[in-house]
């Protein structure tokens, strides 16, 4: 008798150990996981319909190059400009 109530004890606390094991490791990761950016709407598209994500990190870092990459400026003087000093007061002429 002794050593089923033993038994029922050790496999009972088993049970609790193993019940709180499983909902610590579904809940600790859960706010880190919450706290991390959304991912884009076109990568997860890309991403639901099986393309390669190695290929999709790649697009996103030549992308994300390319957008810090200054932009290059037309400073070319303007053929109707007749100063060359790129304003045109024409434009902002009151009518009356």
């Amino acid at each position: 008798m002794l050593a089923a109530d033993t038994a029922l004890v050790v496999a009972g606390g088993a049970f609790a150990v193993g019940v709180v094991v499983l909902v610590l490791l579904v809940w600790a990761p859960w706010n880190s996981v919450r706290n991390e950016p959304p991912l884009p709407d076109d990568v997860e598209t890309r991403l639901l319909l099986g393309d390669d994500p190695d290929e999709i990190a790649a697009d996103e870092d030549a992308a994300e190059r390319r957008a810090l990459r200054a932009s290059v400026t037309d400073l070319t003087p303007d053929a109707r400009d007749d100063e060359g000093d790129g304003f045109e007061f024409d434009e902002f002429e009151e009518s009356g």
